[in-house]
């Protein structure tokens, strides 16, 4: 199954994007993942820089090798290379006081809209799901999470198919939760492990996905492209009329 992971910005707030079953072969979309290839290794050797001057330098052959030389460069692979250099005492230290968000050596992402994520995957014939709307720890302490009262509908409106409920860490209750939002907005369910390398806490399959996930995919998958023109110009029932339980507090 072809899949792609797009991390995409709205304001300040980061929502990554998974695409299944999209057309590698799509000129739009490869031309997006070149470019963001492009400006991942230019945000990663700014990011050097900043370290440098900050008195914590790394070589640049030391990040890509902790990327397996992939040109898709992240901040992950920064932090390895800082944790290897003996900067940083911990993966998550690297974040907390350096490449992190409001950090000294953080540099902003290339800017992606989800939105526009959410059409490109479409029109490459592909599903586009919200990921890991949540982030936790293995003790059980949210790190990341996003406003599900707003951002659902949103996205809902800009063509979202899916919606990521079985994760790394996550409490029966978010999960639980994620199921019931997917149902209230007809959206599909999937899951998976978000494996990004060995030092990162995901272990490649260390989360248990029901095999009917996989067949709601394909199932989609196998509709084809009339089920996806038809939900893209009015065939989806709009479910903001009634608002799920689930919403009605944003305690999470």
């Amino acid at each position: 199954m072809p899949g792609v992971e797009i991390s995409t910005i709205r304001g300040r707030e980061e929502i990554h994007l998974l695409g299944y079953f999209c057309d590698l072969d799509n000129l739009e979309l490869q031309a997006l993942l070149v470019r963001t290839r492009e400006r991942r290794r230019e945000r990663a050797e700014q990011m050097l820089v900043r370290l440098a001057q900050l008195g914590l330098p790394l070589e640049l052959d030391r990040v890509l090798a902790h990327s397996g030389h992939d040109r898709s460069i992240g901040r992950a692979h920064v932090a390895m290379a800082l944790l290897e250099a003996g900067h940083v005492s911990s993966f998550d230290e690297a974040f907390h006081l350096w490449i992190g968000r409001d950090c000294p050596a953080y540099v902003e992402r290339y800017k992606i809209l989800p939105e526009d994520a959410i059409q490109l995957v479409r029109k490459s014939g592909g599903i586009p799901v919200l990921a890991h709307p949540y982030t936790y720890t293995r003790s059980g302490e949210l790190k990341t999470g996003l406003d599900l009262k707003r951002w659902l509908p949103r996205l809902w409106d800009a063509g979202l198919m899916g919606v990521e409920a079985y994760y790394p860490h996550y409490p029966h209750r978010i999960t639980r939760r994620l199921l019931a939002l997917a149902i209230h907005y007809g959206l599909l369910i999937t899951g998976g492990s978000d494996f990004h390398g060995k030092a990162i806490d995901n272990g490649l399959g260390s989360v248990v996905v029901p095999y009917i996930v996989w067949k709601g995919l394909e199932r989609r998958h196998q509709l084809g492209e009339a089920e996806l023109d038809r939900s893209m110009h009015g065939g989806r029932r709009d479910p903001r009329a009634e608002q799920p339980a689930s919403l009605a507090s944003s305690q999470v």
